[in-house]
């Protein structure tokens, strides 16, 4: 018996629950279907290939866990930073890292924001960082309806496990004021208001 279009949707949905890296052959050999039939199901139900659909469906996990747990209060410069960090949860952020003598990389693909303050944030994502390597990220935030576009160096890179996601990348903002290699004043405002809404 043949499964319908929503049938393996729901099948890929079981898959990545049980491993959220899972790889598309491995979930059409699970099916005993081919992987262009998964792909196929996927456009037609939801508009998105494998690999975007398993990007999203790991950012939602992502989001009901740290909406289980406080895992601001664990960051590893929790009791050394001057401001406490903020959590809205299903805020992401896109990164970037570049160095002199290479080029600007793609953004990633979305990945949870732990927290923030004006002064830095804490980022899940499968790739460790060096610390004091310069990023580039783009932070959304719900309800708001633009991208705040923010630079940063990193600070530390710890192993974690939520939804499958291998580190906590903590980043310190770079001085916001006009000039290269800052970030705008607009910027700042934006996550200054952010801040108060979500501490009153």
């Amino acid at each position: 018996m043949s499964l319908s279009s929503r049938e393996i949707v729901q099948q890929i949905d079981l898959q990545l629950k049980l491993d959220p890296q899972t790889i598309l052959q491995a979930v059409a050999r699970k099916l005993g279907i081919s992987p262009q039939l998964i792909e196929d199901a996927l456009r037609e139900t939801e508009g998105v290939s494998f690999q975007e659909y398993q990007a999203n469906r790991r950012l939602e996990q992502a989001f009901e866990q740290l909406g289980e747990f406080s895992v601001a209060a664990n960051g590893p410069r929790e009791k050394t930073r001057s401001k406490k960090r903020i959590i809205i949860l299903k805020a992401a952020v896109q990164y970037r890292t570049y160095s002199f003598w290479m080029r600007r990389s793609d953004y990633s693909n979305p990945c949870p924001l732990v927290d923030f303050s004006t002064d830095g944030l804490a980022l899940l994502t499968d790739h460790p960082a060096l610390p004091q390597k310069r990023m580039e990220m783009k932070l959304r935030f719900p309800g708001e309806d633009k991208e705040i576009a923010v630079q940063g160096r990193v600070v530390y890179s710890v192993a974690t496990g939520i939804t499958g996601y291998r580190y906590r990348v903590g980043i310190e903002f770079l001085p916001f004021n006009k000039g290269k290699k800052r970030n705008t004043l607009q910027a700042l405002e934006t996550l200054t208001r952010l801040e108060k809404i979500h501490t009153s």
